[in-house]
């Protein structure tokens, strides 16, 4: 954790997970008041205590699969601890499961992104319990559940979360309307910062713990301050908040996201990432990333998603979108662009043909479309083939 003096992150707490003490008064409920193994088939430990986010008033909550359990949801007590049943069919685990088990969104099928709140959390639960008993026959099912496929839905998740409120931005900025780009650059802010949480192997749904999680997490502890000034900023015409104010702070906090995103579908993909670069905001005449794109990554394919159409990509082309920051091209050090992109100054060229880039010439010359190629299945909202 870390506890640096000035910062927010001096008002974090430690991890709080559960203690022996819940731990053996769920053991107990399981065995005495459900059955034990005779009657459950699968029994976890979930929630915020699971993963170390627990509080003063977090619930014990145990998940049970078996025969003859309560109706509904149900609290028993033991040695004073109060432990919260939350009795779960068995086709609901498995479904689950399956969910987890294999990244398959597309560009054209978001169903598995798109899965409903309720069992989203369900998973993440499910992925991040406790277990305490679990039969042959669900051992072997939990082993086809994939860590690192519910990291990677949830980093699609919000990347396509963050693509749509930029999307918001942009047309409310088109028309004037302050309130709705403001609130919407900061729900875009959080949605990056929930991608790059889980690229970083910190898997949680919802939003009350953001800056908890962002404080704790050794790759985003350096960006927590920077996060924390650009959603609690005062934006009000009182305190000065006029639109070309209202536009910049949008903008930087699509910045501060759309850098977050490109981390989390390059270095966070396979593995949960380590490291960010620090905080930065764009300076200089060079060119320079829109922050109305965000790059996506499919089963089947890169994407940059702008606020009129879908892109297809490669890894190159958000290794190299990703460093334009305002520089010179010049004074971008060679060792930070891509390897195999051999003329940086013409895939700047076709980036900027499409808006992905700023303050960079378009060229006289058709866009390279090994760098970026329009693909309608990969807008924020896919779109049927003409």
């Amino acid at each position: 954790m870390v506890n640096a003096r000035g910062s927010v992150s001096s008002w974090n707490v430690r991890d709080r997970g559960f203690t022996p003490e819940e731990t053996r008064a769920a053991e107990a409920v399981l065995e005495r008041r459900l059955g034990g193994a005779a009657r459950i088939e699968l029994a976890f430990l979930g929630g915020s205590f699971a993963v170390g986010l627990g509080h003063g008033t977090s619930d014990i909550d145990l998940y049970a699969v078996g025969s003859g359990l309560p109706g509904s949801d149900i609290v028993f007590e033991h040695d004073g601890i109060q432990v919260h049943v939350n009795p779960v069919p068995a086709g609901k685990v498995r479904e689950l499961v399956e969910l987890g088990a294999e990244y398959r969104t597309t560009g054209a099928d978001r169903t598995q992104i798109a899965t409903e709140l309720k069992t989203l959390n369900a998973l993440v639960r499910l992925s991040t319990g406790q277990i305490l008993h679990a039969d042959r026959r669900w051992r072997e099912l939990l082993d086809t559940l994939d860590p690192n496929v519910v990291r990677q839905i949830l980093i699609t998740r919000n990347a396509n979360v963050f693509s749509a409120y930029a999307e918001d931005v942009y047309g409310a900025l088109d028309v004037g309307d302050l309130l709705t780009a403001a609130t919407a650059s900061d729900l875009a802010l959080q949605a990056g910062c929930e991608a790059v949480l889980a690229a970083a192997g910190d898997v949680y749904f919802g939003p009350k713990f953001l800056f908890r999680r962002l404080a704790r997490t050794s790759a985003t502890a350096s960006w927590c301050d920077h996060v924390w000034r650009l959603t609690h900023r005062e934006l009000h015409p009182e305190s000065g908040g006029w639109p070309d104010e209202v536009r910049a702070i949008a903008e930087e906090r699509l910045w501060a996201g759309g850098l977050l995103l490109s981390w989390s579908v390059v270095e966070g993909w396979h593995e949960p990432l380590d490291r960010l670069p620090a905080p930065s905001r764009p300076s200089g005449t060079g060119p320079r990333r829109s922050v109305y794109f965000a790059p996506l990554r499919f089963a089947d394919g890169w994407a940059f998603v702008g606020p009129e159409d879908g892109y297809e990509v490669a890894e190159r082309t958000v290794r190299l979108w990703r460093e334009l920051d305002g520089r010179a091209l010049s004074a971008v050090p060679r060792e930070d662009l891509p390897d195999d992109v051999k003329d940086v100054g013409a895939a700047v060229a076709s980036l900027a043909a499409f808006g992905a880039v700023e303050g960079g010439s378009a060229g006289g010359e058709e866009p390279d479309e090994l760098i970026i190629r329009r693909s309608p299945r990969f807008g924020c909202h896919p779109k049927a083939a003409s």
